[in-house]
């Protein structure tokens, strides 16, 4: 209720106006430690709703299997996570994305792969795995960010690897990426979020609690925040494996992920 009443307060257009003071700095809100919702986890939420008959079957996703049971419900008849280590025991998949060849292919309905792929230096055998392990029809629910942070010592996250990101992207290079992956315009939707207000409000560390709706709502293709993209694997969808790329990562001591500090560990 507190929180409401807050969420509430801040929104009032004189108080907005007013904190738009609070942008002219040089850290985040709060020293970035988490403060209610991302704005990027706001948009991503929509676009699962708007998918949520997607997730059906045998579903997989990334790190632990909250989100494909949170919107597949009992269409989903199984439910698998991937990550580099099992560093918990909703891992089942232990493999990495980009050298996934010991997944067998044909064999997901859906696989949501959320905030992960500008992690990932190798995007076409990341993206190629992706598509091979599902069945033909199979749904892959993937997002891309526009703006991050750098995480400039990578990130220790205790998931198998440092974290460093490679990429932020544009729709521009995200549908030559799915294209290069063998897929063509009935195969995949674009959908962009946000705008510039949107986009430096997340830098800023403002949760998507303390935006107006038409703050949030208004989607700008010159300023996007976060690319959702939906790919439904083709039948007889067959393309060679990517040559694997490894990339080059500074030799520095990561920061490690602090729940209390969040990303600015």
């Amino acid at each position: 209720m507190a929180r409401s009443v807050r969420a509430y307060f801040l929104r009032l257009p004189l108080v907005r106006q007013m904190r738009c003071v609070q942008l002219r700095r040089l850290h985040p809100l709060g020293e970035g430690q988490p403060r209610g919702r991302a704005i990027v986890r706001h948009y991503w939420a929509q676009f699962l709703e708007k998918h949520r008959s997607d997730l059906r079957g045998r579903g997989l996703e990334i790190g632990s299997t909250w989100t494909i049971r949170q919107y597949g419900g009992e269409a989903l008849t199984d439910a698998d996570a991937i990550d580099l280590i099992a560093h918990s025991p909703e891992i089942t998949v232990v493999a990495d994305l980009t050298d996934a060849d010991e997944v067998a292919t044909d064999t997901y309905d859906c696989f949501v792969n959320q905030f992960t792929m500008h992690l990932i230096y190798d995007l076409d055998s990341a993206l190629y795995h992706s598509l091979r392990i599902l069945k033909p029809g199979g749904a892959l629910l993937v997002n891309f960010p526009s703006v991050e942070y750098c995480f400039a010592r990578g990130l220790d996250m205790g998931t198998g690897a440092p974290l460093f990101v490679f990429w932020q992207f544009t729709a521009l290079q995200v549908e030559n990426l799915l294209r290069r992956a063998g897929l063509t315009d009935g195969d995949f939707e674009v959908e962009l979020y946000g705008n510039l207000f949107t986009r430096i409000a997340y830098q800023m560390n403002m949760p998507a609690e303390e935006l107006t709706s038409a703050e949030l709502e208004s989607a700008d293709p010159g300023h996007p925040l976060l690319i959702c993209v939906r790919a439904v694997k083709p039948a007889g969808w067959d393309v060679p494996r990517p040559e694997q790329r490894t990339p080059w990562v500074p030799d520095v001591t990561p920061a490690r992920w602090n729940p209390v500090t969040g990303h600015y560990a």
